[in-house]
């Protein structure tokens, strides 16, 4: 009997939930256990470097560290009942940028629904925290145990924009997504058809983690926007789980690379939300390779646990935020475009034409003046662009 995968998480993390739904649907045999096992510091720890999560460990002993890695992983090596990536280039690339945005442009959201209003939520929290580190606790020993971690985490809401002024615009923001969301998945099980691509998985990190089960978040999700819950609880699913959709067309993707009307709107709340801050990300880094060195193949941070090389100062839907400068987000947007580069002229042109009709085009013009690669599950700096 083959071992099975290992995948190191918690239910509350938010790229966990990406990298288990992913195997879930794809029927991919695995054990779930949190980084509390003692397993995790004997056999991860030295291998990664940092306490990062989701981990995957193979039953030939690799181990892979990033939801994104984790994806590729099983993808490349064709380990799937169906592709997460759809044949149509439009939909492949939207895929990405749904991907690219989930992953790092909804952090803000995510982090301020679980931080900003800890009072209301706060025992809830401190057990999923507990799981990861003592699951036997009491919930009263867990939030003694947590409280302090939790409140630390909450000091970074500003580094995150965050801020007194910034928090309205962040809840009209959930509840303008919640709203166009609604309207899409009452007619569609997934974002292109029946079938997750990338796009939904990682739109489904801060959505199921953070939006959908924080109880704060989750009222407001369950109360406006029935059918977006209900996707969230489809997506973990190990079948297609679309009852609701009898006379759906499709049990894959939409045919001849059709984007329903419904996603148009989401495109325009995505680039509003997000493109700002990525151009002034993009420029910060050009500026930061100015001023710093970056050999190629080197660590892009000097300490593992960091997740950020400077400050961006930006701005979110008109106010300005000050941010942390992520190669990460670099790197999701480098394999947006290089899924772009790898597209025939005629594929090319008509990924254009949709992205500027949605006001999309800068995910594929913003080029990072330096890659940022992944090697021994650290990020590292590749060749100059």
């Amino acid at each position: 009997m083959t071992d099975p995968y290992i995948l190191y998480g918690v239910p509350a993390s938010y790229y966990t939930g990406k990298a288990r739904a992913y195997m879930r649907k794809q029927r991919i045999d695995f054990e779930e256990r949190s980084s509390a096992h003692p397993a995790f510091a004997k056999d991860i720890l030295p291998k990664t470097g940092r306490i990062l999560i989701p981990v995957l460990q193979t039953p030939e002993g690799d181990v892979i560290q990033d939801s994104d890695d984790i994806i590729g992983w099983f993808e490349d090596r064709g380990l799937y009942r169906a592709s997460a990536h759809p044949a149509g280039p439009v939909q492949r690339m939207l895929s990405h940028a749904f991907n690219l945005f989930g992953s790092e442009g909804m952090t803000r959201l995510a982090m301020h629904y679980r931080w900003s209003v800890l009072g209301q939520q706060e025992a809830f929290i401190a057990a999923g925290f507990a799981h990861g580190v003592a699951p036997e606790l009491s919930p009263e020993a867990a939030l003694q145990m947590a409280r302090p971690v939790m409140d630390k985490l909450a000091g970074y809401l500003p580094l995150l924009g965050v801020t007194p002024e910034t928090i309205p615009l962040v809840e009209a923001a959930y509840d303008e997504m919640l709203g166009i969301l609604q309207k899409h998945f009452e007619k569609h099980p997934c974002l292109f058809g029946a079938w997750p691509s990338l796009g939904d998985y990682g739109l489904y990190g801060p959505m199921f983690a953070h939006l959908g089960r924080d109880p704060v978040p989750a009222f407001e999700m369950k109360t406006k926007a029935s059918a977006v819950f209900r996707w969230t609880e489809r997506l973990s699913a190990p079948n297609l789980d679309i009852p609701e959709f009898p006379s759906y067309p499709v049990t894959g993707f939409l045919p001849d690379d059709e984007v329903p009307a419904t996603i148009d709107a989401f495109c325009c709340f995505m680039a509003d939300e997000m493109l700002t801050e990525l151009a002034d990300q993009v420029a910060a880094l050009a500026r930061w390779l100015e001023a710093n060195e970056a050999t190629e193949g080197a660590p892009v941070v000097d300490k593992p646990h960091k997740r950020s090389i400077g400050r961006v100062e930006t701005h979110y839907r008109g106010k300005p935020i000050t941010t942390g400068l992520s190669p990460y987000r670099m790197l999701l947007l480098q394999k947006l475009q290089d899924a772009f580069d790898a597209l025939t002229a005629d594929e090319q042109a008509k990924v254009r034409d949709y992205f500027e009709k949605v006001g999309l085009t800068p995910v594929l013009t913003l080029r990072p003046a330096r890659r940022v690669e992944r090697r021994g599950n650290i990020e590292i700096w590749g060749k100059a662009a």
